[in-house]
């Protein structure tokens, strides 16, 4: 199980160029496309994204589950950090909050830290007991501005 004395734990800051590639690369592969050519033009065209209102090409709205593990030093560094199984680990939700934009070139610096760890269900049951570990992440861009806030949530059994 994870160790609880990691909560309030913060990992270390990390900034990123938000690649142009990656962008396309990851909204191909949520809409489940083959070729990067065959998503939304705005994922991939800089002036198809400037003609729908941005500086430059955007981000998909689940983008973002990238920064904890960019953060965190991938899953495993996330995973060794908390000293969670990886074997009985369940990421269950991921949310949102966008305060501005995200495109590509953006510097994006992120914080992360273990918000929340806690049991659910009957300790004496087996397979009725879980418990929670949330992580939020905090990401600004080049000029400071907090432009989201994600919180993951995963369950170990």
């Amino acid at each position: 199980m994870a160790d609880k004395s990691k909560l309030g734990m913060e990992f270390p800051v990390r900034s990123i160029e938000v690649p142009k590639n990656k962008i396309a690369e990851f909204a191909a592969a949520v809409a489940q496309l083959d070729a990067i050519d065959d998503v939304k033009e705005i994922y991939r065209d800089v002036d198809a994204a400037r003609k729908a209102g941005y500086e430059n090409i955007p981000i998909p709205p689940t983008f973002p589950t990238c920064f904890p593990f960019w953060t965190g030093g991938g899953l495993m560094g996330i995973v060794n950090a908390v000293g969670v199984d990886l074997s009985k680990l369940l990421h269950s939700e991921e949310e949102y909050e966008f305060f501005a934009p995200i495109c590509a070139g953006d510097i994006i610096t992120c914080t992360m830290k273990v918000a929340e760890m806690y049991d659910r269900g009957k300790k004496e049951r087996k397979g009725w007991h879980i418990q929670v570990t949330v992580l939020i992440t905090e990401a600004f861009n080049q000029k400071g501005e907090m432009v989201l806030r994600a919180r993951t949530t995963f369950m170990e059994r």
